[in-house]
């Protein structure tokens, strides 16, 4: 079984445990019986797998947290650190632990639903690094990437670019090329994730206390990385691309968490995406996914641009001299109309 530390908790996350665990918030629960830190592993429908350093579990939100969730980031989502209950009963029995809080979240990657609700989903909470897997086919969609980019930032966690399946295309470089010009400084890597090749450049980023998630749309390859980066374990259920073109299937159904040999650190694993809508409360989308523009916007004439008919707007100067492209600030404009109007119709209190 893996130790807490292999878990990553930390120095950091001790100091918040005693302090939440010492809470008026947790004093009917201390009553109650014996408190102690867990990591989500999996979600589920109205409970969670955890996993501390002698197993995994079944626990459950109780109380507050389940009856007044009104907001789905109040509920434990993979990658949370929590307090529970009487941990070593629910192991034996195979009864589910009274989930009792949730430690402070250092990060959060959270993406509007799908469909027509306005309310936030969260996809993983506590992780360092986002690895955005695309492939090198006719998956590969820049506006996409900006998307995730937008997401990974906004979380607070740092996006790497992973180039999988690089070995299906005759030109390489033109298409890390077109990748650079919406990367800004986050990292590409280029990756032939079913030989393993160029899988390496990813070991950095991982290691003891650090946590990866890997995100991306269906059939990019993410589980096969996963597997791969597992050293050869197979965790996960992958597929061959199918006969329709050259998309992969979708295989990932739920979000899950992994420890990796040697101290490697944690990997969560997420099912492939068809949507990716932006969920955000600043309208202004340069600080996320836009460097280049937020570079150019510090020599505009007012410090408010909108860059659309302002006077001496040095975003569009650029576009005029062929400096930036028009399809890039196109897609700032409209990630921008975005979160104006997703933030205009959610209700005062969600706000």
């Amino acid at each position: 079984m893996p130790t807490l530390a292999e878990l990553g908790w930390n120095d950091g996350w001790a100091a918040a445990w005693a302090e939440l665990a010492a809470s008026p918030e947790l004093e009917a629960a201390r009553a109650a019986g014996p408190l102690s830190p867990a990591r989500v592993a999996v979600e589920h429908r109205g409970a969670v797998e955890v996993v501390d350093e002698a197993g995994a579990f079944w626990a459950e939100p109780t109380g507050k947290m389940f009856f007044a969730a009104g907001d789905r980031r109040a509920l434990p989502v993979v990658g949370d650190w929590i307090a529970v209950g009487d941990a070593a009963t629910a192991r034996a029995s195979g009864s589910r632990a009274p989930l009792r809080a949730i430690l402070p979240r250092r990060t959060c990657l959270v993406r509007r639903a799908a469909g027509d609700r306005e309310e936030p989903q969260p996809l993983a909470a506590n992780v360092d690094v986002a690895f955005v897997v695309t492939s090198a086919n006719q998956e590969l969609k820049p506006r996409r990437l900006e998307r995730y980019l937008t997401t990974v930032r906004d979380g607070g966690a740092t996006p790497v670019i992973v180039l999988n399946k690089i070995d299906l295309v005759d030109d390489p470089a033109a298409m890390l090329a077109t990748i650079a010009a919406v990367a800004g400084e986050s990292p590409v890597v280029a990756t032939t994730a079913t030989t393993g090749g160029g899988l390496g450049a990813l070991t950095p980023f991982l290691g003891p206390g650090r946590t990866a998630v890997v995100v991306g749309s269906s059939g990019v390859g993410k589980s096969t990385i996963v597997n791969a980066l597992m050293a050869g374990e197979v965790a996960l259920s992958t597929q061959p691309v199918s006969d329709l073109g050259d998309r992969g299937r979708h295989t990932t159904t739920r979000r899950e968490l992994f420890v990796l040999a040697d101290d490697g650190g944690v990997l969560i694993d997420t099912p492939g995406m068809r949507e990716l809508q932006l969920w955000g409360d600043d309208e202004d989308p340069s600080a996320s996914a836009f460097d280049d523009i937020a570079e150019l916007a510090a020599a505009c004439r007012f410090s408010d641009c909108r860059h659309r008919e302002e006077p001496d707007c040095a975003v569009r100067a650029a576009v005029e001299r062929g400096d930036l492209a028009a399809e890039r600030l196109a897609s700032f404009h409209k990630l921008a109309a975005e979160r104006a109007a997703s933030a205009a119709r959610r209700p005062r209190r969600s706000r």
